[in-house]
């Protein structure tokens, strides 16, 4: 016989059958710390913008899914851990790291991967000016070693929270056409559309995991060392011009990367 099962009032998301744990505490706390981190990532509880999201009681919990409260205790210090939830005292549990997701098999701004969130995206110009090619950008976007190109730099926050360090170094064609531009309110994607008129074809995305600067880490407000997510992303215009060269330093914390990818078999 098949257990039913009803949606949480407090989240939405389906309960777990209700039944009593089998398994040991350990299994149970796993089990649990599972489905709340799915829960909270999906920003069932709330995301950046919500005002001090709380869990559900751990009582609660434990009579929801059929679990001891020392179980549920264990996933809290599981998810603690991670730095998905913090006890404050007065209030309860409070998630403090909901996340974003952006896609990537998408060429999306921040601003437009975000704004069915209904969330404001500020972006801080930290420079904006003509720079000189190194070899290696110059070798990535196909000029000459020396040749001028426009560098920009801003750090971009999401609900007044910081949430990346973007770099960008783009092609000599852009020092002009985005001269004067709203960096501060428009993403580079949509500028060079509307500034250029050139036709944005796809992109080469790179990521890893590295630990946050001093510099980073000061202006995402994390500790330093703190994991961060570096995109590479080189990105072609549509016929085949490669444009754009960025370094895109996301707050592990506060964002997931999230791509479809379709499996082709072999001939």
């Amino acid at each position: 016989m098949t257990s039913r099962r009803r949606a949480t009032p407090t989240t939405g998301f389906p309960r777990p059958p209700l039944r009593k744990y089998a398994g040991t505490r350990e299994d149970a706390a796993r089990w649990v710390r599972d489905i709340l981190r799915t829960q909270i990532l999906d920003g069932a509880f709330g995301g950046l913008a919500a005002p001090r999201p709380l869990l559900p009681p751990e009582t609660a919990l434990a009579a929801e899914w059929g679990v001891s409260r020392n179980a549920i205790r264990e996933a809290f210090d599981l998810l603690r851990s991670e730095g998905l939830i913090t006890r404050v005292q007065g209030l309860g549990t409070v998630v403090t790291g909901a996340k974003l997701r952006q896609r990537i098999d998408r060429l999306e701004g921040l601003a437009e991967s975000l704004a069915g969130h209904q969330l404001s995206v500020e972006n801080r110009v930290l420079s904006a000016r003509e720079s000189t090619a190194t070899g290696f950008v110059a070798a990535r976007l196909s000029i000459p070693e020396g040749s001028p190109i426009l560098f920009i730099e801003r750090l971009r926050s999401v609900a007044g929270v910081p949430l990346s360090l973007d770099t960008t170094s783009l092609r000599p064609e852009a020092i002009d056409a985005l001269a004067g531009a709203d960096l501060a309110h428009e993403d580079v994607f949509r500028l060079l559309e509307d500034k250029l008129g050139a036709r944005i074809g796809e992109a080469e995305n790179t990521i890893e995991a590295v630990a946050a600067d001093r510099g980073t880490a000061r202006l995402l407000d994390i500790k330093i060392g703190a994991p961060v997510l570096l995109l590479h992303r080189l990105t072609y215009l549509a016929d085949g011009t490669p444009f754009d060269l960025e370094s895109v330093r996301y707050r592990g914390d506060r964002l997931t990367l999230t791509s479809v990818n379709a499996r082709f078999p072999s001939a």
